[in-house]
């Protein structure tokens, strides 16, 4: 399945959660056509992930729970690494080399990417391994935790829907792929021709369908992050993975929540400056040009909502981007 297919793919269940806004579903719900519509879009959606072999939550993560999971993951990570790190210190010869290079913190496994905090975790149980049995309760660590912390590490890696794809892209049933892409893009033109016909009375639910329709290019030089941000929560993003020059475009998939983002050189949310992405909006920022010029080294996104929880995709480009997301004024 190549990225152009998987990216189509990941805009089809935004744009059914846009259909199903209970706002919008009051709109079209008595429309036979589209009932009818919606319906066919989805029957060849569900047969494309069977062909693939994927799953929806392979396309975006079940983030709620890849986050809690990454965070549990961590947390056991730090309790291996200052476990190996006390261990090679006091060993008998001590081990300096492996004691140095014991250095990771929660923060360490938490803002980066995280294919990054995967080789960083894997890295951890491949040293916390090699402690005889016999010594672990000299660190505090157990037998069962070592268990634990790898199952952890494998249930975040499939967690990780990049990694899921990369697995089953081989065995994908390409030859019946393509057809169902067709048919796919075939039936999601008769649904908006449909869903076109209530421009003039319903402008505001049809706009608001065509932003869902947009495909975020994925392409190879791009990274991407997404959290579900609980409100007054804040994350720091793509850790010393850019440069100046380079393009950041945020999506705001949230109905209410407005999110506020900065670039920094701390993890936590700076005093001034930063762009406000209200709901369902997106925003393309040239690193540093558009932060007043100043450069930082994280991505800092906050949720500006106190009762509805805020979800986020951002995009980091080399170099200029396409993306026609619009910039917002400084505030």
């Amino acid at each position: 399945m190549t990225d152009k297919q998987l990216n189509y793919l990941r805009m089809v269940p935004v744009e059914r959660g846009v259909l199903d806004i209970p706002t919008n579903s009051a709109i079209w719900i008595g429309n036979t056509f589209v009932v009818q519509a919606k319906a066919k879009v989805q029957q060849i959606f569900d047969q494309i992930l069977l062909d693939a072999g994927l799953t929806e939550a392979d396309l975006h993560g079940n983030t709620t729970n890849k986050e809690q999971l990454w965070k549990d993951t961590a947390t056991m990570g730090v309790h291996m690494n200052i476990g190996t790190k006390a261990w090679a210190e006091n060993t008998t010869p001590e081990q300096p080399v492996l004691a140095e290079a014991m250095h990771y913190t929660y923060t360490d496994l938490t803002q980066c990417a995280i294919q990054e905090a995967l080789v960083k975790m894997n890295f951890i149980l491949g040293k916390v391994n090699a402690i005889p049995v016999l010594e672990l309760p000299n660190v505090n660590i157990t037998p069962l935790q070592i268990t634990t912390y790898t199952s952890d590490i494998a249930a975040l890696t499939l967690a990780n829907p990049q990694f899921r794809i990369a697995q089953v892209v081989k065995s994908a049933a390409t030859g019946d792929i393509v057809a169902q892409m067709k048919l796919l893009k075939k039936a999601m033109k008769k649904q908006d021709n449909l869903i076109h016909t209530y421009r003039l009375l319903h402008g505001t639910f049809v706009t608001t369908y065509d932003n869902g329709r947009k495909i975020i290019d994925l392409g190879k030089t791009m990274k991407t992050e997404e959290d579900v941000l609980h409100p007054g929560e804040h994350v720091a993003w793509f850790h010393n993975k850019y440069l100046p020059g380079d393009t950041l475009t945020l999506r705001n998939h949230s109905v209410l929540a407005s999110v506020k983002v900065f670039i920094s050189d701390g993890t936590t949310v700076p005093a001034t400056g930063g762009y406000v992405l209200a709901p369902d909006s997106e925003i393309k920022l040239s690193i540093p040009d558009d932060f007043g010029g100043v450069f930082g080294h994280n991505v800092i996104v906050e949720s500006l909502s106190a009762t509805d929880d805020a979800h986020v995709t951002g995009i980091l480009a080399k170099g200029k981007s396409s993306s026609s997301a619009p910039t917002p004024p400084l505030v």
